[in-house]
């Protein structure tokens, strides 16, 4: 299991190659073409290379935007009224285009068009919106049946952020588009579609279902769907119901597939939460407080924001892969075992830090209780393993924690990680003697939010507390790489309050390229804790527009804005910061593509960085390989 893998990966760039990937969605508003009922078209004979037609869509509906007909070569790209791309085509019909495309949201979108390759043009010519027939029969959404209105992938059900709908998985039947992914396909179950939108995301049944519930994440198309997340019985839900909390990126159509554990059908409610990039078990500012000895559930299907094991904190682990964080504290002394079982012969590991004062994230210290063993069995603590850390070589069990009277009301810091990163879920069991957790773990501060903006001349950081206890003050730090902090800032804190308290900084002296921030808050008596870091970024002069598509399998586009000619490096770097392959390119002033070929690079998430001749990182956007 633990071992360093040797990664052979060849990497094309085409510097001079032009590719089929969206234009920008920076044209000029031409007219409106929207069909006033199914079975309609609208046209227009003189659309320029360079226009813009908006549309209003009903979701679920199925349009037709051609092209198809026009004296020269024609490029279309859709995107939704904010921006978000949608679809591409390019040489559909002869050397011109035409977009099929079903509706997942009701609103404006827009039909970019463009002359070969992302130009105006001096002519113009026939576009043609259609607005397909409606489908009558049962199965689609709005259509009565037998069965669940989204029983088959086709008709999923599209939700977005803040959306809470009650569904049915009785009389729901068997989907062969659904496979195993991290929990087992048991039962007929419905379908649900999401957007990506760069920011993590829970899809939750918790409390709100009446029976026992699976959840599923894909990410793609039906035809083509990759495995993201699944739960069964999430910690904290009542009624054996399940959540998954996943980063779902922009320009991706993410499944989402609601069942039943055995053969159990019956109603439930979705909700879904967008929280950006803090308060999410992955990162360990969103750790989960576990105040009680029953058997919960869970896994993760990313590290968060932030690689949080570093040198000083690791121990025997090396990254994370899969993980999730929690917090406990015994209020009765007593002696900690657990077993932590995957749901499939797959390799987990965890690390334990503590006894502290107050809650440490991201710990600062060695474990003390840690495994990183290469057997796929179920691992843990018990009395009588002897040992408190272990290679790869060790047998997966490591030492009982036993609490003193002195360790009575502190805190406990846990992380667990899927090395194995396939999704897997996994159940954990305690067997505690004595000992009582805490539901009322009371953090000296509470934060609300840490959020940043990149300015003109200046970046800016914005903080909330909703209270404060013994709160001397705070220390804003600043980093490049995540492992060497700078304080650039010292505020001073409001001692004990309990209310809303907000703070400014701002930082004019801010690095070219990407800056990590995070907020040190210190106690009266020296205890101090981080809050979760984020990151901003510089870089007036160089931007990566698009990479498409995104999950890919064979090749990866890139669309790059530049303001000026120079000439960069371009890096493929795996998450542990490890270069797989650099190339150099040439940018010109406007809007830069390239091809690569990564049909050779193993699946997983990546960064794809430019690197400016000062050596500098100057944009970076995330790539996942099928």
């Amino acid at each position: 299991m633990n071992f360093v893998k040797s990664i052979s990966v060849l990497l094309f760039l085409g510097a001079s190659v032009h590719l089929a990937a969206q234009c920008p969605n920076n044209n000029s508003f031409y007219t409106d073409l929207t069909p006033s009922a199914p079975g309609e078209s609208e046209s227009d004979n003189c659309v320029w290379g360079g226009d813009y037609v908006t549309v209003d869509v009903v979701s679920g509906e199925s349009y037709t935007f051609s092209m198809c007909g026009t004296s020269w070569d024609s490029m279309m790209t859709l995107y939704k009224d904010d921006g978000t791309f949608l679809a591409f085509n390019d040489d559909e019909c002869d050397w011109q285009s035409e977009i099929e495309w079903t509706a997942t949201f009701s609103g404006e979108v827009h039909v970019v068009i463009d002359k070969y390759y992302c130009n105006s043009n001096s002519s113009c010519g026939t576009l043609t919106v259609s607005w397909a027939d409606s489908v009558s029969g049962g199965g689609g959404p709005g259509i009565s049946g037998s069965g669940p209105a989204n029983d088959d992938c086709a008709d999923a059900i599209p939700i977005d952020c803040g959306d809470s709908v009650d569904g049915t998985t009785t009389n729901a039947t068997d989907d062969d588009d659904a496979e195993d992914c991290g929990v087992s396909i048991s039962a007929p179950g419905v379908w649900y579609s999401f957007e990506g939108n760069d920011e993590y995301v829970t899809f939750s049944l918790c409390d709100e279902t009446d029976y026992d519930s699976k959840i599923n994440i894909y990410s793609g198309t039906c035809d083509d769907m990759y495995c993201r997340a699944g739960n069964d019985d999430q910690y904290g839900c009542s009624n054996y119901s399940s959540e998954v909390t996943t980063l779902c990126y922009s320009g991706t159509t993410y499944f989402i597939f609601v069942q039943g554990y055995g053969n159990e059908t019956g109603d439930f409610t979705l909700s879904v939460e967008c929280h950006g990039y803090s308060d999410v078990p992955q990162d360990c500012s969103g750790g989960i407080t576990i105040c009680d000895d029953n058997t919960f559930g869970g896994n993760a299907a990313s590290y968060g924001l932030v690689q949080e094991l570093n040198d000083v904190n690791r121990g025997c682990l090396t990254v994370e892969h899969q993980s999730q964080w929690f917090f406990f504290s015994p209020i009765t002394p007593g002696t900690i075992e657990f077993e932590l079982s995957p749901t499939n012969g797959i390799d987990y590991d965890f690390a334990i830090w503590g006894p502290y004062e107050s809650i440490t994230c991201p710990p600062t210290e060695s474990p003390l209780r840690c495994t990183y063993s290469a057997l796929y069995e179920p691992t843990g603590l018990s009395l009588g393993a002897g040992d408190s850390s272990e290679p790869p070589s060790g047998d997966a069990w490591v030492e009982a924690i036993t609490v003193n009277n002195d360790d009575v009301d502190k805190y406990y810091v846990m992380l667990i990680d899927n090395w194995t990163a396939d999704n897997t879920a996994y159940s954990f069991e305690w067997n505690l003697t004595g000992v009582i957790l805490n539901c009322a773990l009371q953090l000296p501060v509470e934060f609300l939010e840490f959020s940043g903006k990149v300015l003109p001349q200046r970046n800016e950081l914005y903080w909330a507390t909703a209270s404060e206890i013994n709160n001397s003050h705070f220390e804003v730090e600043r980093s490049m790489d995540m492992i060497d902090w700078e304080v650039i800032s010292f505020i001073p804190g409001m001692g004990t309050v309990y209310q809303e308290t907000e703070y400014i900084v701002n930082d004019p002296n801010r690095p070219f390229g990407v800056c990590y921030y995070r907020i040190k808050q210190v106690d009266n008596n020296g205890e101090f804790s981080y809050s979760h870091t984020i990151a901003l970024e510089f870089n007036p002069m160089i931007e990566i527009l698009s990479l498409f598509p995104n999950p890919t399998r064979q090749v990866i586009n890139a669309s790059i804005q530049a303001n000026e000619s120079e000439e960069v490096n371009v890096g493929l770097y795996e998450l542990t910061g490890r270069l797989v392959q650099e190339f150099s390119i040439q940018l010109e002033p406007g809007v830069n593509l390239f091809t690569f070929d990564i049909s050779e690079v193993e699946q997983g998430l990546y960064t794809f960085r430019i690197i400016n001749d000062i050596g500098q990182n100057v944009a970076t956007e995330r790539l996942f390989k099928k």
